[in-house]
This record gives C-alpha cells, structure tokens and sequence, in this order.
C-alpha cells in the first residue's frame, strides 16, 4: 500500500479528522467511526506499518502500554468492566487497512457483543498429536545473545552498587 492513500497514515497527518484520545511521538489512539461499543478506540503507530510483522518490538510495546493506560480510563469514566483488545495481521486474517491498528473495545455486562458464544461456534478439535506437533513447531527458544545481554546488564547493575557503596564508604571515612 502506499502511504500516500493510506487512511491512517491521513489521519496521522490531520488530513482526515478523527477524535483523537491521546497523542505523542510513537502514535496515536482515536474513536473507531465503527464502533462495535461505545468508545471503541483504536491505536495505530504514525510511522506507517502494515501488519504485526512489520512493526517494530519497542514500537508494539509502546502501543501495549497505551492500551493498558486507555482501558483504566475506560474502567474509571465509562464504568467499563473489562475490555477486548484485538488485532488483525494480513488478508488472511481478515486486516481492513493495512496499516497495524490495535482495537481497545470497552465491555460491559449484557452488552450483546457475545465474543465467547461467536468463538464456540468457530472451535476446531485437534487430536494430542496433532497440538503436540504444534507446540514442538511454535516454541519460542531463548536466544543466547538474549540471555548474555540480560546477565550483563545485572552485572553492571551489581557493579554500581558496590562502587556507590564504596564511594559512601570512602566519604564517610574522609
């Protein structure tokens, strides 16, 4: 897609209106103009990504923060109950505009949106083998250079401890 006709991308822009929730530097959360409940958000990054696997580790977690930030407001001012946070990657999944947006839908009791009774209908049985293949297929490995990035940072970490030890140590001796 080019970034030029995408919608969001406009409305990063202020070229297309939106009501804007929140705003800064990494993106910007607005009212869905199709709301499946009342305040019915979304939040996109500015900087244009299509899907999930395009959007940058730091950028996704930025979003994640905002969502959690936007669902208390939901749970404070609208007495939201809980909240649907969903998010669609590619045409296979059925991805609207491809510009990565996270959808923060409030929820409240009896609010007809029936998610649990949409997602029986949809369930698929698989066999113990067949989630076991699964499961041997999609596990995530940690990294080595992950966990050696991880044990130096807490050795730095215990490093300046015992140097500002020491320096308050050789203060209160002087």
């Amino acid at each position: 897609m080019n970034k030029e006709d995408c919608i969001f991308c406009q409305i990063v822009q202020k070229r297309i209106p939106a009501f804007i929730l929140h705003e800064d530097e990494k993106c910007l959360a607005f009212l869905d103009i199709n709301p499946l409940a009342p305040g019915h958000t979304l939040i996109i990054p500015k900087e244009h990504a299509e899907n999930i696997f395009d959007i940058s580790e730091e950028l996704l977690q930025h979003i994640a923060k905002i969502a959690q930030k936007l669902a208390r407001k939901m749970r404070e001012k609208m007495g939201a109950e809980g909240v649907n946070l969903f998010q669609a990657s590619g045409s296979a999944a059925e991805q609207s505009i491809q510009h990565f947006h996270l959808h923060v839908i409030p929820r409240k009791s009896g609010d007809n949106l029936n998610i649990n009774e949409w997602w029986r209908a949809k369930v698929g049985k698989m066999s113990k083998e067949q989630m076991e293949e699964l499961a041997r297929l999609l596990k995530l490995e940690i990294e080595v250079k992950e966990v050696k990035e991880e044990v130096k940072k807490e050795e730095e970490k215990e490093r300046s401890k015992e140097e500002a030890y020491y320096i308050r140590r050789s203060l209160e001796i002087a």
